[in-house]
C-alpha cells in the first residue's frame, strides 16, 4: 500500500512539474481586464443598464395597470409569469450585447499587443498586463494609443 501511495505522489509531483516548466519560453503573455471596472466607467455600458432599468419600469408599470383592470388571479399570474419572461430574456440579451462589446475589444488589443489570453483580473493574481483602461478607451470611441501611453 505504501508503493501504491508513493506512486501516485511522483506522478502527481511529475505532473505539476511538467505543468509548471510547460510555460516556460511560452511567448505568448497574459492580459487581464477588470469587468468592474469597465462597467463602472464605461458610458456605453451605462446606457445599457439604463435601458434595462427603463424596461423594468416599463414592465412594473404594464402588470400596475393591469392589476387595476380586475383581471382573476389567474390571468395575472399568467400576466406576471409572462412579464418576467420578458425581463429575464431582455436582461439576458443586454448582458450578451455587454459580454460580446468587451470580448471584441479585448481580441483586437491582444492582437495588436501580441497577447495569448484575456481574463478576468480577479483570476490572475499577478504578473500579467492589464489592458482594461485600452478596452476602455476603444469601447467608448478614444484612442487606445492615448490610453496605453497612460497606462505605461
Amino acid at each position: 500500500m505504501d508503493k501504491a501511495v508513493l506512486k501516485k505522489i511522483a506522478c502527481v509531483g511529475l505532473l505539476a512539474f511538467a505543468a509548471v516548466f510547460s510555460g516556460c519560453g511560452s511567448e505568448h503573455k497574459v492580459a487581464v481586464i477588470d469587468y468592474q471596472k469597465i462597467e463602472s466607467q464605461s458610458p456605453k455600458i451605462k446606457a445599457i443598464q439604463k435601458e434595462i432599468t427603463d424596461k423594468d419600469k416599463e414592465i412594473s408599470a404594464r402588470l400596475a395597470e393591469d392589476s387595476k383592470k380586475g383581471l382573476s388571479d389567474e390571468e395575472m399570474q399568467k400576466k406576471v409569469q409572462s412579464a418576467q419572461q420578458e425581463r429575464m430574456i431582455f436582461i439576458q440579451s443586454k448582458q450578451k450585447q455587454i459580454e460580446s462589446m468587451i470580448q471584441s475589444h479585448c481580441s483586437s488589443i491582444a492582437k495588436e499587443k501580441n497577447l495569448g489570453i484575456v481574463m478576468n483580473k480577479m483570476a490572475v493574481p499577478s504578473g500579467a498586463v492589464d489592458i482594461t483602461d485600452e478596452v476602455l478607451a476603444k469601447m467608448d470611441g478614444g484612442s487606445s494609443k492615448a490610453a496605453s501611453s497612460a497606462t505605461k
